[in-house]
């Protein structure tokens, strides 16, 4: 029997109850992280980023896995990293409209929170749109000291090594600073800093079981490719079918997330009223700018920041910009 259709689907499973015990699926977690009220998301965030760190710097090490720092996402319009910028922003849109990110909406499915089928639903339709418009906007990047170089280590010129303890330090020190100025008092099944680890726990066991870091928006890219492919083979003009590894691992995430609720009882999400058309368009400007960026919350910000990925670190930090400023807008 072929078991390797189900790894994806276990680490994907370690991913969502990772999320959903760490309390940071929560939309009034996301809403309140975009408002600088509530840093549970941010602990948990740099946490689960910290640990993927030694994660995935270990696994390289002992040929586990081998993977490299994000590149550049450009759409050719200003800059080699426009896409990241411009997706970035995009992302942080839909996270302030909708209080969710491509990952943390699967759990939010699982635990029947209401907001999240229209969200969901949404973020499916942006992934269609996507793998039919948005993926001729992306461009080759050409400057071959980006490809060659994408980390920040590698542009300094300093040991991957070191940079990671230092990355694991910087982590390190925010958190404690964040948890010292705002202590916070959510109900939720384990505290962040502990919900961080158990995320990049799950980053660890996907590296070992898939070989891949953590990300979650290109589950949403190939539904879209599944769904143009099946209208073509009704005219009998379609290819090979497209892969589906990440849908599967997104499938993994739910049922993880949703055999967690059952098994323990975890504390509601706190209910915020986001509109039906506020939903959908939120999860279609989600997902469509985390493809331009090429990563999500969890692929850049877990994973690819983890890595001292260039290209993770201004999508990032686009991401939080455009969710604070639309947060503040929107008021």
């Amino acid at each position: 029997m072929d078991l390797a259709p189900l790894k994806p689907i276990t680490s994907g499973a370690l991913f969502g109850a990772a999320l959903t015990a760490a309390g940071v699926y929560s939309p009034s977690v996301i809403i309140g992280q975009m408002h600088m009220a509530d840093f549970h998301m941010l602990k948990a965030f740099l946490t689960a980023s910290a640990t993927s760190s030694l994660a995935i710097f270990l696994c390289n090490r002992l040929h586990i896995s081998k993977n490299s720092p994000n590149a550049p996402s450009s759409i050719n319009i200003f800059s080699p990293y426009d896409g990241n910028i411009v997706g970035g922003l995009l992302l942080g849109c839909g996270l302030a409209l909708t209080g969710a990110c491509p990952g943390t909406v699967l759990p939010q499915v699982a635990t029947s929170v209401p907001s999240a089928p229209l969200v969901a639903f949404g973020s499916v339709l942006g992934g269609i749109l996507y793998s039919r418009f948005g993926k001729g906007l992306k461009v080759k990047v050409e400057d071959r000291e980006l490809l060659e170089k994408p980390a920040v280590y590698q542009r300094l010129g300093v040991s991957q090594g070191g940079a990671v303890v230092a990355y694991i330090a910087l982590c390190a020190a925010v958190v404690a600073i964040a948890s010292s100025l705002v202590p916070g008092d959510r109900q939720v099944l384990v505290a962040p800093v502990v919900g961080g680890l158990l995320i990049g726990g799950s980053q660890a066991a996907n590296l070992i079981l898939t070989g891949n870091t953590l990300g979650i928006s290109a589950a949403y890219e190939q539904i879209g490719d599944l769904f143009w492919w099946a209208q073509k083979s009704l005219f009998g003009k379609a290819g090979p079918r497209p892969t589906i590894r990440s849908t599967a691992f997104a499938l993994g995430t739910v049922l993880g997330s949703f055999a967690l609720s059952r098994a323990v009882e975890i504390p509601a999400a706190e209910q915020l009223q986001i509109g039906k058309l506020r939903s959908v368009i939120g999860g279609v400007v989600m997902l469509f700018g985390a493809r331009i960026a090429g990563g999500c919350t969890s692929g850049h910000g877990i994973s690819g920041m983890s890595q001292l990925s260039i290209a993770s670190i201004v999508s990032v930090a686009a991401m939080f910009g455009g969710g604070m400023a639309l947060t503040a807008l929107l008021g």
